[in-house]
């Protein structure tokens, strides 16, 4: 089902300062689930919010990098990441669910199935 005009707004709006790539990724998301959408779509937030000096390292991190240790996001900077994920995906994430994750894979792997519950 195609998004509307206002929910595409919406994506755009809360993607400000992200590349291109991202909003179209997450333009797309909705209608195809597609990991490889949902990657850009974590990788372009995870880029507008890193400190400039680490964005450099987000290119080659792998599903094993580790989010704070090896990619370098501070809790405040995941907050904003989740925060984004709930309105570009429409999901709901509850503090207690965000312990777990670690990794970058654990990251997708948590938004895919939040996501794949709503459809």
């Amino acid at each position: 089902m195609p998004l509307s005009d206002e929910r595409q707004q919406e994506i755009k709006t809360t993607l400000k300062r992200c590349s291109e790539a991202t909003i179209a990724a997450a333009l797309r998301y909705s209608t195809t689930l597609s990991d490889d959408d949902l990657d850009a779509i974590i990788r372009g937030v995870l880029q507008r919010d890193l400190p400039e000096e680490r964005v450099a390292g987000l290119a080659m991190a792998t599903d094993a990098s580790r989010i704070s240790e090896d990619i370098g996001m501070d809790s405040f900077g995941m907050i904003d990441v989740v925060m984004t994920a709930e309105e570009v995906l429409g999901i709901s994430i509850e503090n207690n669910e965000m312990r777990g994750l670690s990794t970058l894979g654990d990251l997708k792997q948590f938004l895919k199935a939040k996501t794949q519950a709503l459809s």
